[in-house]
């Protein structure tokens, strides 16, 4: 890991003044580092466990409330239970151990303890292993259920919902219903042109606040009203604050460009 890399680092007192301002990322207090290229986009809840040097997308809106995240894109208006592990390091099976030392020889600092010196010649003839730890990728509006494991590397298309304690190990299409071990898609939440609907019409890029002429609790007319009010343009794409690795090392940068706590209304 390069140490040229952005170390994060907050107090409680920090922590809960950005959660006043709409960014609660309590599931960084320990990670210390992101990988490059790493954002969070505001307001959203951050409460799940963040692996040191992991490459980080969170879009707004979402309420990821506990598990473990290891590199992964995480769309809008997500939502995620306790228990939940995404992105876990895989390991290669046809090579000649299954040791993460084949691929990355420093690990526990192994090499120098064993090789001294010798170390950098190992170093010069390890292999990589592309397929250690790919990005595992959420679509928007997708809720995964207590205690679930998602594979890294896997695609959850875009409204789908996976169960508690699912074991999903390949990608999931939009608006799935996923249950069981190994995961299987048992239906879906809609009927197909209402999916199809709905992914046209990309209501997760609008703040949900702007929505609510559509009637929650009916689909069918729900989705007719976000056509008609999208369509027209009497609603505006939403646009949050993103903070990419380097802003979310500087607290002091992050206050500055969060909005403002609301006032408390005297009672």
């Amino acid at each position: 890991m390069n140490t040229d890399t952005p170390k994060l680092s907050f107090t409680q007192a920090q922590l809960a003044d950005f959660t006043a301002r709409g960014l609660k990322i309590y599931g960084l207090a320990k990670t210390g580092r992101l990988a490059q290229g790493s954002f969070v986009e505001g307001p959203t809840s951050l409460l799940a466990t963040v692996t040191p040097g992991a490459f980080l997308e969170v879009g707004a809106f979402c309420n990821l409330s506990g598990g473990t995240l290891n590199n992964i894109r995480v769309g809008r208006y997500c939502s995620m239970a306790h228990g939940v592990v995404t992105g876990s390091h895989e390991h290669p099976t046809d090579w000649l151990t299954t040791s993460r030392m084949s691929y990355f020889p420093q690990v526990n600092g192994w090499d120098r303890l064993m090789c001294g010196d010798g170390a950098e010649e190992v170093h010069h003839k390890k292999r990589p292993f592309a397929a250690s730890c790919p990005i595992t990728t959420l679509g928007n509006d997708v809720w995964i259920g207590q205690g679930a494991f998602i594979k890294s590397g896997v695609t959850i298309g875009h409204g789908a919902i996976i169960g508690a304690r699912a074991t999903v190990l390949k990608d999931v299409p939009p608006y799935a219903v996923v249950v069981g071990t190994p995961g299987r898609v048992l239906r879906l939440r809609f009927p197909e042109p209402i999916v199809e609907r709905l992914l046209a019409v990309e209501w997760w890029r609008y703040c949900l606040y702007d929505l609510f002429d559509a009637p929650m609790d009916d689909i069918e007319r729900s989705v007719d009203v976000l056509e008609q009010v999208i369509g027209a343009g009497r609603v505006q794409p939403f646009t949050g604050v993103k903070l990419n690795r380097q802003t979310l090392a500087n607290p002091d940068r992050i206050k500055a460009i969060l909005p403002a706590p609301p006032v408390a209304e005297a009672i």
